[in-house]
């Protein structure tokens, strides 16, 4: 800008306006190709961007080498008029040519609507601009006075229209290796060289003027702003700038020709100008409602996509619904408090209440948990977003006051605006867990009296160990029923057994609750007695002895169970220490013919 203004002073003022003029041009035209090799040169830059900074780089030399050899022109032959067919011409026009014709790059593939669509935009803007070429040209035809002038006028009009379409098609389809600033700015140039071009007839009675040389120094400045904005400027996003372009140009052009027929036939009644005006609003108008028409269509296109795709989400909102209300599981949204908001209808096979009911009370009263406290701590973290999930086994009772069990999966999806809640799928997992628990039973049972077997009684044992255990005493009783092979042998494995299923229940009720009794094998059993001492344990075992001597009726015959029981007692001993002195006290009870007998140290 301040070498613009030293420039108009220098022209103004100076004893040699034209060589100041031209000089100036040929500076700025020298400062375009110096940035445009720079913008070339940068490797982050597309190739596409760079191949056309390296084309713009050409035309700047061009453009400079022109300026130049007009410059001495202007020194060695001062009366030679700048608008003849001068080597300094013909160079700025090649370059602006060639410059145009690197923006004009191939159309974005769009699909074959989206291309009619660009072309009716853009033809609306083109078919303005052959209306103001056709003006300025005729202007220029009918005052050239030479072949030559009338060579210059065509070539400037051509330069005017290739201008218009690359400034178009930049704004339409926002598509360029440049940004929309500095494609303006070099249109804007190209486009005022050709009009200088167009106007050649009436430009050249005045070729020396102080104001003529000073509007020359604008198409040379827009040159070197255009690389300047591509280095400052940010691109605005394509699909933006061509939805702008679209709502505006075609009718600011079908404006602009309006406006200027009326002047032209306030100004000069119906002549060739005009009758050309008229004939380009008559094509615009035609293809602004061609557009519209086209518009019209792709919207009752729209329309009909957008109803068949309200008609799928329907028919996959129904699908859905259909799944969650038919679903065997419970689905529950609660809100941040806990409270439900909805609750599916398979709350009424599941826990036997009734949905519309379950809504606006809190899970916990809805689902009724055996263990209320145990249901609101596992749910808290979710309710508060501490955690984004939890899943729990629960047991809790129906309507009816039946024990079922339920697996419950709480996710919180609190943040998301379509549930601002916790999710609860419940399913009924009674059948599973009640499997589950005699599977558990089974494993640790024995399957004929229903006592804890090995692995039970060394699970038990193992708790002795426990350092709270640690100081009180412990107890091993071991006991065997005594003649028990006569009973096989006399009355059957079948009248066994069953001694074996009254003996256990005889022992079980002998025992403390926390007592542990398991059989071993055979007719062999053993008792933990845990928290104990000697005197308790041999009152235990003495009760033990007594409660199997009860007669019992077997196979039609009484029987009077005896048994001997070996009672082993320590505070510090381990489990396995105890068997064996339990094993030794039963043995001596054996051989004293049954009873009881207390493990003694030698």
């Amino acid at each position: 800008m301040a070498a613009f203004v030293a420039a108009t002073i220098a022209i103004a003022v100076g004893p040699a306006p034209g060589a100041a003029s031209w000089s100036t041009q040929a500076a700025c035209d020298l400062v375009f190709t110096v940035l445009s090799w720079r913008l070339a040169a940068d490797t982050r830059r597309a190739p596409g961007a760079r191949r056309f900074w390296r084309a713009a780089t050409v035309s700047g030399v061009i453009f400079t080498a022109g300026a130049l050899l007009r410059a001495v022109d202007v020194v060695v032959e001062p009366e030679r008029n700048s608008t003849a067919w001068t080597a300094p011409s013909a160079l700025a026009t090649i370059g602006s040519v060639w410059l145009l014709c690197f923006m004009l790059g191939p159309v974005p593939p769009d699909g074959g609507r989206q291309r009619r669509a660009l072309w009716l935009e853009a033809g609306t803007v083109l078919v303005a601009a052959c209306v103001f070429v056709w003006t300025i040209a005729l202007s220029g035809a009918m005052k050239a006075e030479s072949h030559e002038q009338r060579a210059w006028t065509a070539v400037g009009a051509i330069v005017l229209l290739v201008s218009a379409f690359a400034v178009v098609r930049l704004l339409v389809t926002g598509v360029a290796p440049f940004s929309t600033g500095a494609g303006i700015a070099i249109s804007a140039g190209a486009a005022l060289h050709g009009l200088e071009r167009a106007l050649n007839p009436q430009v050249a009675g005045v070729d020396d003027a102080p104001l003529v040389l000073i509007a020359r120094l604008v198409p040379p400045l827009l040159l070197a702003a255009a690389p300047c904005l591509e280095l400052l400027g940010r691109r605005q996003p394509a699909g933006l700038r061509g939805r702008r372009a679209r709502q505006l140009v075609p009718l600011a052009a079908l404006a602009a020709t309006q406006l200027l027929l009326v002047g032209q036939l306030a100004d000069e009644g119906l002549t060739a100008r005009s009758w050309g005006a008229a004939m380009g609003t008559v094509v615009i108008a035609a293809l602004i409602i061609l557009r519209q028409d086209m518009l019209l269509v792709d919207n009752a296109r729209l329309v009909g996509r957008l109803d068949r795709s309200i008609d799928a989400v329907r028919r996959q909102e129904s699908w859905f619904r259909s799944l969650v209300e038919h679903s065997s599981d419970v689905t529950l949204v609660l809100d941040p408090l806990g409270v439900v908001t909805y609750v599916t209808p398979a709350l009424r096979p599941v826990l036997g209440q009734d949905p519309a009911g379950a809504v606006d009370r809190r899970a916990g009263e809805v689902l009724r948990p055996r263990d209320r406290r145990r249901f609101d701590r596992l749910l808290t973290p979710v309710l508060a977003a501490r955690a984004e999930s939890a899943s729990f086994e629960l047991e809790a009772r129906r309507a009816d006051g039946a024990a079922v069990w339920l697996n419950v999966i709480a996710t919180g999806r609190v943040a998301d605006p379509a549930v601002a809640g916790v999710v609860l799928n419940v399913r009924d997992v009674t059948d599973t867990v009640t499997l589950r628990n005699r599977l558990r039973h089974d494993a640790s049972h024995d399957p004929l009296t229903g006592l804890a077997n090995r692995a039970l009684f060394n699970e038990r044992a193992e708790a002795l160990h426990d350092p709270r255990s640690r100081g009180t005493g412990s107890a091993v009783l071991l006991l065997d029923l005594d003649r028990f092979k006569e009973v096989n042998d006399r009355l059957g494995h079948q009248a066994g057994d069953e001694l074996l299923r009254v003996a256990a229940r005889r022992l079980r009720r002998s025992l403390r609750p926390g007592d542990t009794a398991a059989r071993f094998g055979g007719d062999e059993f053993t008792v933990i007695l845990s928290d104990t001492t000697e005197r308790a344990a041999m009152a235990t075992a003495r009760r033990i002895v007594a409660a199997l001597a009860r007669p019992c009726a077997i196979g039609g015959y009484t029987l009077r169970p005896v048994c001997s029981v070996g009672v082993a007692v320590s505070t510090d001993k381990p489990i396995e220490a105890l068997l064996r002195d339990a094993d030794e006290a039963m043995y001596e009870a054996k051989r004293r013919g049954s009873g009881t007998r207390l493990f003694h140290e030698r």
